[in-house]
């Protein structure tokens, strides 16, 4: 954790709440709080409880599953990218285990302040859900490319 305090100009800086009133984003400094983690450190594990969406200011994480007693990565995600919005959903647990992959600076956000602005009904919290549909389908998008990619057809389910 950093000891500098989350400014209302640091939750701008990033697209999902970019142009934002300044009273939403002092809300969400608040309660938000600046991780540096070690290389190599989890910030969360897959099938772990998601209680905290994280933004990535510098650095790369990768997220990857546990299957067939291996780790597998799907994913390396890079500055202005969005990790665990699963935290979002009804039961939230996490989907991946995300991991530092050097050294990293992350804005982490609770689940609760977020759900609280999106859930608000204000012109800001309409434009964070929309943001955060399409980071949504920016992800359902590559998965189905992916697949296509493979060769092998697959069930997409959402969208």
């Amino acid at each position: 954790m950093s000891s500098h305090p989350v400014a209302a100009a640091d939750i701008g800086g990033f697209a999902l709440f970019r142009g934002l009133p300044a009273d939403e984003r002092e809300t969400l400094a608040e309660a938000a709080a600046w991780r540096e983690p070690a290389d190599a450190e989890v910030l969360y594990v897959e099938g772990g409880p998601a209680t905290t969406m994280f933004l990535i200011e510098h650095g790369q994480v990768t997220l990857g599953v546990q299957r067939d007693n291996r780790r597998v990565i799907v994913g390396t995600l890079g500055p202005g990218e969005v990790l665990n919005w699963s935290c979002l959903r009804d039961e939230p647990v996490s989907l991946t285990t995300a991991r530092t992959a050097g050294p990293a600076r992350l804005l982490a956000i609770p689940a609760d302040a977020l759900l609280a602005l999106v859930g608000s009904g204000s012109p800001a919290g309409r434009t964070v859900m929309r943001r955060l549909f399409g980071v949504a389908a920016v992800h359902l998008d590559a998965a189905r490319d992916q697949m296509l990619r493979q060769g092998r057809e697959g069930v997409i389910t959402a969208g």
